[in-house]
């Protein structure tokens, strides 16, 4: 018999299809705005809001010392509705994880309406931006044709950490221990050939009972409300489902990165090529000033080649001979 499925069911469920709401919320409220609990790293009387930060550190909801903790960040869908970025990144807000959409249900791929608007403004206002995908494939090839689109889905973007799985679907939690881990670790595959850090999220029981983590190489972010955060490989803890943030009307999921991502990123882009990519009728290019280049390009760290032939075109899942040399093209488009 599965164990805790009803309490695990409940646990995350702030990236499911149930919106983080309170009758009390309003924008200018900040972080724990109805209650204050005693904090060690203040000394005797101190108080503090939880989730937030003290000379020490960030502190959880008994006012200790999140150890380890760096940063703080949110994760949002349109559940949060529309959100004022600029306020957000004024409140400690230092990354978002933003749901992409929902993967796999009977085949179906179903986008997040706020997913561009969310990426972009939040970009804009100095957050780091990655998205997540709640995912609802049920075997290895439906897990890498997810991936595979996903990644389209996110080649626009200027993505500064990892690409979150999100495995919480009842559709796929009859599966077997193995078959459930086999499907996580193709979706991450994919994303890692495609030269991004993939994570996987789901709550503690989850982790314990239906995948086997051990068989996991990639960093796993843990639901797991409360002050319990320990499990060999977390990078990234969601600690409450009942975060207030200044810009986000209503409870939001609150997040803690133990691993600071985007310094881990690339600094040096003196060679990197300047432009922007566009989609037109379905196929990628990339921008200049004046037009798409052709050949070789380096925009974020890997080479792509747009085909002279075909006016720019980006080659893609394909294998090409270029000047007497074979490549191989990922599903973003990165060469291999």
């Amino acid at each position: 018999m599965k164990m805790n499925r009803l309490f695990a069911m409940t646990l995350a469920a702030c990236l499911l299809t149930q919106p983080c709401m309170t009758a009390l919320a309003e924008e200018s409220i900040g972080p724990g705005y109805n209650r204050v609990v005693e904090a060690d790293s203040l000394g005797p009387g101190g108080k503090v809001t939880p989730w937030t930060k003290t000379a020490a550190g960030y502190v959880d909801d008994a006012g200790k010392v999140i150890d380890g903790a760096l940063l703080r960040g949110v994760s949002v869908s349109k559940w949060q509705g529309d959100v004022n970025w600029g306020k957000v990144a004024a409140d400690d807000i230092s990354f978002a994880l933003i749901r992409m959409g929902s993967f796999g249900y009977e085949g179906e791929y179903t986008m997040d309406p706020t997913f561009d608007t969310n990426m972009r403004e939040a970009k804009a206002n100095g957050v780091h931006t990655t998205p997540y995908v709640y995912l609802q494939t049920r075997t290895v090839e439906e897990a890498k044709a997810a991936a595979r689109y996903a990644l389209e889905k996110a080649l626009p973007y200027n993505i500064t950490y990892p690409l979150a799985v999100d495995v919480e679907s009842q559709y796929i939690l009859d599966l077997s221990r193995q078959e459930l881990t086999d499907v996580v670790n193709a979706f991450c595959q994919v994303i890692e050939e495609a030269g991004y850090t993939p994570i996987i999220y789901s709550d503690y029981y989850k982790f314990r009972d239906e995948m086997d983590t051990s068989q996991f190489k990639y960093d796993l972010w843990l639901a797991r409300y409360g002050s319990d955060h320990n499990m060999t490989g977390r990078t990234m803890w969601q600690s409450t489902d009942k975060g207030r943030v200044n810009g986000i009307y209503g409870d939001v999921c609150l997040e803690f990165a133990f691993k600071d991502y985007a310094a881990m990123q690339v600094t040096d882009r003196s060679d990197y090529t300047p432009g922007t990519w566009e989609k037109v009728n379905e196929i990628w290019y990339f921008a200049h000033e004046t037009g798409y280049y052709t050949g070789w390009v380096k925009p974020d760290g890997n080479w792509y080649y747009l085909d002279p032939a075909n006016g720019g075109a980006m080659l893609a899942n394909t294998t090409a001979v270029i000047d007497g040399v074979s490549y191989t093209f990922g599903p973003s488009g990165a060469m291999q």
